[in-house]
């Protein structure tokens, strides 16, 4: 009987680990990576396997010659914890690459490069 009960509690243990070990990984952004999008676009969003700390998280958009598109820090979406957004300053068609690093609230770091296309 206590071996079994030793069992399910080392069970129940290894099933709670990996939530222990979680990372704000991104689930998704919009623009997508590789996306084509109009001039017009005034942000992107940024959502996150879990919660993050917007104090401690840079998102910096870099047109191709190298200048910034992003306008302000990141802040956290009202009742969305896990996502991100940012505001956009479009000038010009061509790529614009997104480097991107966050602070989780679980105090890991996560960091990630995409790039999307803006046309006429």
């Amino acid at each position: 009987m206590r071996l079994s009960l030793f069992a399910a509690a080392a069970s129940l243990m290894l099933a709670a680990a990996p939530a222990a070990f979680a990372h704000a990984h991104l689930k998704a952004s919009d623009p997508a990576a590789g996306a084509k999008v109009a001039p017009s676009t005034s942000a992107l969003l940024l959502t996150f396997t879990e919660a993050v700390q917007p104090k401690f998280c840079t998102v910096t958009v870099l047109d191709s010659m190298g200048m910034n598109a992003e306008q302000g820090a990141p802040q956290t979406v009202p009742g969305h914890p896990n996502e991100l957004s940012v505001k956009l300053h479009l000038q010009m068609a061509g790529k614009y690459t997104v480097d991107w690093h966050a602070l989780s609230v679980d105090t890991h770091k996560t960091h990630g490069k995409f790039s999307f296309t803006v046309t006429n």
